[in-house]
């Protein structure tokens, strides 16, 4: 049985190793230093999220340079994602801990993280301006994160009165979370019943065929499914993981961060990618 996306790539020796390198240092930096991962840098952490994403849908796009492009597959933009977010991190950790303030930690992850994701957003709509057929394209990328803005709004709050304390002890990696992937799954309804695109993740997959026999499925297709289950599996984690948040911060946070990426990753590649198109 398929358990992992199909159009993973593994990336030439030089460009794993270096990647490898890299992570493990970065990784290890970390756990020397030590820094306390609060539930605003989870959030800090999004645009990185976000970029990973669209990194690799440039890539799917063609608009990566020949000599980077093996660091822009999947899964390896992941890994040279993390690299990119950590080279911002540690310098932040070092000067946080010099003052005794870890506060600018997480304002130093997202400036330069949403800097580099409107960098990417710029590079992204200019290519899809000089394309004829680009219009109704340009707002599919507002549209997905307005579209799961509104899911995820009511979705928290029946979340926030049925589970009080374990929302007030997530913060605001909780809602994060749950919009990171009621996105995943916005996005994917909108490239399945929109758009047209195909689903390369088995399990989605399976989910979107059998919505596909209900008899709902001539008046709303199938992507609604899965965006459900999306909302129900992120809410339901929120909740079980506020205890760990309370207990372990740090291990707690890094899991919310973990959680969030899962889903935000792909629901920006999608929508980046439903901008710009594939590569023809």
């Amino acid at each position: 049985m398929q358990i992992l996306p199909s159009g993973l790539v593994v990336p030439p020796l030089p460009y794993a190793i270096t990647l490898a390198v890299l992570s493990v240092a970065a990784v290890a930096a970390l756990y020397l230093l030590d820094p306390p991962v609060t539930a605003r840098q989870v959030l800090a952490l999004s645009p990185w999220m976000v970029a990973g994403g669209a990194f690799h849908a440039l890539y799917q796009a063609g608009l990566i340079l020949d000599p980077l492009e093996p660091f822009f597959a999947a899964p390896a933009v992941y890994v040279t994602t993390f690299v990119l977010a950590a080279g911002v991190w540690l310098p932040a950790v070092v000067r946080a801990q010099m003052l005794d303030d870890p506060a600018p930690i997480a304002r130093y992850l997202g400036i330069v993280g949403g800097a580099l994701v409107l960098a990417l957003t710029v590079l992204a709509y200019a290519f899809a301006a000089g394309r004829v057929d680009s219009t109704t394209a340009l707002v599919w990328l507002p549209l997905g994160f307005l579209g799961a803005a509104v899911l995820t709004a009511p979705v928290y709050y029946l979340v926030a009165l049925k589970w009080t304390a374990a929302v007030d002890r997530a913060g605001v990696a909780g809602p994060l979370v749950v919009f990171a992937h009621a996105l995943d799954g916005f996005s994917t309804a909108i490239g399945v019943d929109v758009v047209g695109t195909g689903e390369r993740t088995p399990i989605p997959r399976r989910i979107m065929d059998f919505a596909e026999t209900l008899p709902t499925y001539p008046y709303i297709g199938k992507g609604w499914l899965f965006a459900v289950v999306k909302l129900v599996v992120a809410a339901g984690i929120v909740v079980l993981l506020a205890d760990l948040v309370e207990e372990e911060p740090t291990q707690g946070n890094v899991l919310f961060a973990f959680v969030a990426a899962v889903g935000m990753g792909p629901a920006a590649n999608n929508l980046f990618l439903f901008l710009i198109g594939p590569a023809i």
